[in-house]
């Protein structure tokens, strides 16, 4: 099944400051990439190292901060 992701620049993602040590440790090449699971990764095409937070703050953080949703077409 193929996955959503989106990319967005590092500077997006230190704003939730829990994220920011791995932020600054993967970070350095480019983009980081969102998936469709919450999860965070610094290479669009590998699963990890990844951040992953399963918390309502990162969860209300993804939405309403980045404005991360799935397509509905693609949900």
């Amino acid at each position: 099944m193929l996955r959503y992701s989106r990319a967005y620049p590092p500077e997006a993602m230190r704003a939730f400051e829990p994220a920011s040590e791995w932020i600054g440790t993967h970070a350095a090449q480019g983009p980081l990439f969102l998936w469709d699971d919450l999860s965070v990764t610094a290479d669009a095409f590998a699963d990890e190292p990844a951040y992953r937070d399963e918390s309502e703050e990162w969860q209300r953080f993804c939405r309403e901060q980045l404005r991360f949703a799935v397509p509905d077409d693609l949900g």
